[in-house]
């Protein structure tokens, strides 16, 4: 026997000997294979994919993703209100067992069985915990086959090996459930005994965006008549035009204004040949089913994109995603975090953020959750003072956070000018401030606030600085100020008619414990598309020789972050009733990363 022919004779009995569960069968191989180095193809060739192949790992294992696109736009919509939200949850391409989407397939094969007889008998089948989630398809001809419990592989996909794909119909949401992995096994029967052979894969985790991905599409609500909203949507268009981003602007179909509160965008991905990824965007509902806005998830589904709501009850402000955000991704100590980590806000009132939320995101088992005390705020979300930037530095980003200090000393530098008989806030009309410079700064709640504010700002950083490793000097301070909340009880804030449905009573929205909100639209609180281009809320700080001066100190903070800054007013439209830009809208991002490295 030549080297060669030595080499893959030892290769084939190592290869035997691995698969081998049970009693030998009298053929020349036999086994099942799946992509478990992650380099987007199935070897059955070679060995590369054999070792681990049956046990997930972080480093080995093959991928699958959650098919729950509606390529065909068959699911119903949310006009239609005889239809539940678990009704509408359920609808997707892999609900039953057509092949739809198929380049969202996992490859799967077998190994050729040269000498394979009629009287073999082979099954692919998933087996044990998580069965039911998956499914598999054999590929004959151009068509995709299902194989149920009972299916057999046919004579010539023994002999010549069968080429396989498999999908997953859910995500991970409760590891106490399922945790995502599924045991596809190979059975082998026949003249001789039986052979079995399994491999171990793990369904894609949903990867939350973060604001090293620019923008691909700027999100907002229907304005439902609403004029301020009107307002708001045409100046944004602007703004958007005048930073370049070309993009159609989509609208949601909900009046609910918060846009950035009912749903947050990820995606899963697994890998394709050639380093490329196979990717499905996910649009997440936010644990808050009293909020009839969320409902508009799901109109979002589609081609390329599918929705999932994360349970909850009510409607709990600290619910919603602007409570959610993401830190781009880093290395501290030895431990990488290739796609970052979420930062939610915790109220400390032991109601939010629900359980449900923070199981979903641990689930998912990527982005390990640092949790901010947001328990000061009346909304209660962490955009309100903290932001994560791109940044051309070894790290690639930075952070954004409020500067209350900053802020107080705007005003106080243009009191030591003379200029404190100017009115501190320079926007008009019904309900406008009407206080001067002077009696602001006299104003001891006002002042009482802004020190809660600032102590609790710092306390967060600090946080963040431990867990992250950033310095001082990787930190941009935005002149921000704060206030006790005014606006009413949950029973005011308005009636927010779900897609297609008439007018109903007012939501009841839950409020945190907490009682400051931002005085002046929070600059911080706005929309990032590159790492070039923001869009804030117009400041309407005090105006000294014709110039915003609190603008002009947020247009010069973003400058140094390379940022360019646009405004645009959301006081009436957003503001007074507890947000900002941020808050109403949303985006899709480009998928860069890669989870599974």
């Amino acid at each position: 026997m030549n080297s060669t022919n030595r080499k893959l004779g030892l290769a084939l009995g190592a290869l035997a000997a691995g698969m081998a569960l049970s009693a030998p069968l009298s053929v020349a191989a036999f086994g099942l294979r799946v992509d478990t180095n992650r380099d987007g193809v199935v070897d059955v060739v070679g060995l590369s994919d054999e070792p681990g192949k049956r046990t997930w790992t972080a480093t080995r294992g093959a991928i699958l993703l959650p098919n729950i696109g509606d390529t065909p736009l068959r699911c119903p919509r949310t006009a239609d209100s005889s239809v539940s939200d678990d009704q509408l949850e359920a609808c997707h391409d892999a609900a039953d067992n057509v092949p739809r989407a198929t380049q969202n397939f996992a490859p799967v094969r077998t190994l050729p069985v040269a000498d394979a007889t009629s009287a073999h008998v082979g099954r692919v089948q998933a087996v044990g915990r998580g069965a039911d989630k998956v499914r598999l398809f054999v590929q004959r001809g151009n068509a995709w086959v299902h194989l149920g419990p009972g299916s057999t592989l046919t004579l010539k996909e023994l002999r010549s090996g069968a080429v396989l794909g498999a999908d997953a119909r859910d995500v991970m949401r409760n590891p106490s459930v399922w945790d995502g992995r599924v045991t596809l096994e190979l059975v082998l029967s026949g003249p001789g005994g039986e052979r079995r052979d399994q491999v171990e894969m793990r369904v894609a985790p949903i990867v939350v965006y973060n604001h090293t991905q620019d923008a691909t599409q700027v999100f907002v609500p229907r304005s439902g008549g609403q004029q301020a909203h009107t307002q708001f949507v045409t100046d944004l268009q602007q703004a958007l035009a005048d930073s370049g981003f070309t993009q159609p602007l989509g609208r949601l179909n909900t009046v609910d204004t918060w846009a950035q509160d009912f749903v947050e965008f990820g995606y899963v991905a697994m890998p394709l040949p050639g380093g490329n990824s196979a990717m499905l965007q996910i649009a997440i509902r936010s644990p808050q089913p009293g909020r009839r806005g969320g409902r508009s998830v799901f109109d979002l589904r589609g081609p390329g994109m599918g929705a999932v709501q994360t349970g909850g009850d009510d409607y709990h402000q600290v619910d919603s995603f602007g409570n959610l955000e993401t830190i781009p991704p880093y290395t501290l100590n030895g431990k990488h975090y290739p796609v970052g980590r979420i930062v939610y806000g915790d109220a400390g009132d032991g109601l939010a953020p629900h359980p449900d939320m923070r199981q979903f995101f641990a689930a998912q088992e990527v982005q390990s959750p640092i949790v901010l005390d947001t328990s000061w705020l009346v909304i209660g979300h962490v955009d309100e003072f903290v932001q994560f930037l791109p940044a051309d530095t070894p790290r690639g980003w930075r952070v954004a956070i409020a500067d209350v200090e900053a802020g107080l000393a705007l005003l106080r530098d243009a009191q030591a000018r003379g200029h404190g008989g100017v009115k501190a806030y320079s926007v008009s009309g019904r309900g406008a401030p009407q206080a001067t410079i002077d009696e602001l700064l006299a104003d001891e709640a006002f002042l009482r606030a802004n020190a809660l504010a600032s102590a609790k700002i710092a306390e967060n950083l600090a946080l963040l600085q431990r867990e992250t490793g950033l310095t001082i000097a990787e930190v941009i301070g935005v002149p921000t100020l704060f206030e006790t909340a005014s606006f009413g009880p949950p029973e005011l804030a308005g009636p927010s008619p779900g897609a297609g449905a008439g007018p109903r009573a007012p939501e009841r929205i839950v409020y945190g414990p907490g009682t400051l909100i931002a005085a002046y639209p929070a600059a911080i609180n706005g929309l990032l598309l590159d790492r070039r281009s923001y869009i804030a809320p117009r400041q309407w700080g005090p105006l000294i020789d014709g110039r915003d001066v609190l603008q002009a100190a947020v247009d010069a903070a973003y400058a140094r972050a390379g940022i360019t800054v646009r405004y645009v007013d959301d006081w009436r439209s957003h503001h007074v009733i507890g947000g900002e830009v941020h808050c109403g809208t949303n985006t899709t991002r480009r998928g860069r990363a890669v989870w599974w490295r």
